[in-house]
């Protein structure tokens, strides 16, 4: 049993190993398909972080999936009502959030995942400027003709 399972693995394995270097092969991942899918939730993001900075809470939630995830640094799992309470919670003690890196990966035409850095300027409890780092990873599906995030997984990050 533990045998044939192991090459049942293998076998899938090595179809997908062989389907990728063919795929790559034949171009089917250049000027279009991937490409355009990586544009287009790069340039979601930039707004998501462009409308969370003027607290255009609202807005974001056209490309918020009904059904997102988000888990927190924290592990509290929430979803996108919760998500956008948090943001207008956060955003009496945020000075500027500034995204430092961001890195698209199409997994598909129509999933892609978004993984980037951002640095999140506020004020302590006393007052003074501090610094928080946040790399997330955004899970994009393309919904009905939609870009839309359905999860976003976030952790406390160093610059």
């Amino acid at each position: 049993m533990v045998s044939s399972l192991k090459n049942a693995v293998a076998t899938v394995l090595g179809c997908l190993l062989v389907a990728s270097v063919a795929l790559g092969q034949s171009g089917a991942f250049k000027n279009g398909g991937h490409a355009a899918a990586e544009q287009a939730v790069t340039k979601l993001e930039q707004e998501w972080l462009a409308l969370q900075t003027t607290h255009e809470w609202a807005k974001i939630l056209h490309f918020v999936a009904e059904d997102f995830i988000l888990v927190e640094a924290e592990g509290k799992i929430r979803d996108r009502e919760a998500m956008i309470k948090e943001y207008k919670e956060d955003s009496q003690n945020t000075v500027s959030v500034k995204m430092v890196y961001l890195a698209v990966h199409a997994a598909a035409d129509n999933v892609v995942l978004a993984t980037g850095q951002d640095d999140i300027t506020y004020k302590d409890k006393g007052g003074k400027l501090a610094h928080r780092f946040e790399r997330f990873t955004d899970t994009w599906v393309l919904r009905e003709g939609h870009w839309l995030c359905v999860a976003e997984q976030i952790v406390v990050s160093y610059p």
